[in-house]
């Protein structure tokens, strides 16, 4: 009976969702975020999901930027759930047994993102909003079932052979590698000093054949640029980064110790040393193969699963009100 009660409701529920919910501020439970061939999705059934997230949001941001993370937060669980229905829509059609301990895990999940994170305040919390215990079983069975349908028809279909692995390997070395480093001092001398061209003779003499002692001294005592009262150490840059007025002077062949300059910029004169130099280095490939097949795999996962989705959304009639 309450089903055909719902049923009947559905229209009249719908016709107060034209009112568009300002999705980062709305605070009313019951109200229709959007439908699923005429079945609604309320803030309820959102927030069961995005509390989690909304609650770390609200201790990073006040005000307008609070309401438009939260509503960017809402929007994407939204989505989550309007394909959710689509696909428990398939399972009420042929319903397969989950286990009830499985059903009790999901709700035990989703009662960590609410209320003090036990069940007890849990089920305060949605009482007060006027929920229960069945219909938060009802909602953790439906993403049991979704989960298992899409491992069904989409997860089993995906393959990563040692071969596709291998290929990938070869095919991108470049995301296989870690980058040439340069660990750098500098000493800068900015354009309008007095002295400008004095003090970079005087400097461009002193650093001839240079130490790390003397360069350091002389950067403490000179420098206008980056970390000057700890000797112009800047630490490591990828070689691909060097802005190209360094790059002209330091490479291709970077040598431990080298000392350039003066370099000219539109800010100053650069001095600097290399103080410590890291070539590329190729990661082998049995030590990386287990991140190439994760990354294979959830590529593969995510294409199968957003062309399922879009063909679930082809056959629906879906309306947001927001």
């Amino acid at each position: 009976m309450k089903k055909y009660l719902f049923l009947l409701l559905v229209p009249f529920l719908l016709l107060g969702a034209d009112r568009k919910a300002d999705l980062g501020k709305e605070s009313k439970i019951d109200s229709i975020l959007a439908s699923v061939n005429g079945e609604p999705i309320t803030l309820l059934d959102v927030i069961l999901e995005s509390g989690r997230e909304e609650a770390r949001l609200a201790a990073m941001f006040t005000g307008e930027r609070l309401y438009s993370e939260t509503a960017e937060v809402r929007r994407r669980y939204v989505e989550e759930i309007v394909i959710r229905k689509l696909i428990y829509a398939k399972y009420k059609e042929k319903p397969f047994d989950i286990p009830k301990q499985h059903v009790e895990d999901m709700v035990d999940f989703l009662a960590a993102g609410m209320g003090d994170g036990t069940r007890q305040g849990f089920l305060r919390k949605i009482r007060s909003m006027g929920s229960s215990l069945e219909e938060l079983q009802e909602k953790a069975l439906e993403k049991i079932a979704v989960e298992v349908l899409l491992m069904n028809h989409c997860d089993r279909r995906v393959s990563v052979t040692p071969r596709d692995i291998f290929n990938e390997y070869k095919r991108t070395p470049e995301k296989w590698t870690v980058p040439a480093t340069l660990d750098l001092q500098l000493i800068l001398l900015r354009h309008g000093r007095e002295n400008f061209q004095e003090l970079v003779g005087k400097l461009s003499e002193m650093l001839k054949g240079a130490n790390e002692a003397t360069f350091t001294l002389l950067a403490k005592e000179n420098s206008e640029g980056p970390a000057a009262a700890k000797g112009g150490f800047v630490g490591k840059i990828e070689v691909d980064k060097l802005r190209p007025e360094f790059a002209a002077v330091l490479l291709p062949d970077p040598v431990k110790n080298t000392i350039a300059g003066p370099v000219e910029t539109p800010e100053g004169v650069y001095f600097l040393r290399i103080h410590d130099f890291t070539p590329a280095r190729k990661l082998p490939f049995e030590k990386i193969s287990p991140e190439i097949a994760k990354k294979l795999r959830s590529d593969a996962l995510t294409k199968i699963r957003n062309e399922y989705k879009a063909q679930l959304l082809k056959e629906a009639v879906v309306r947001y009100f927001f």
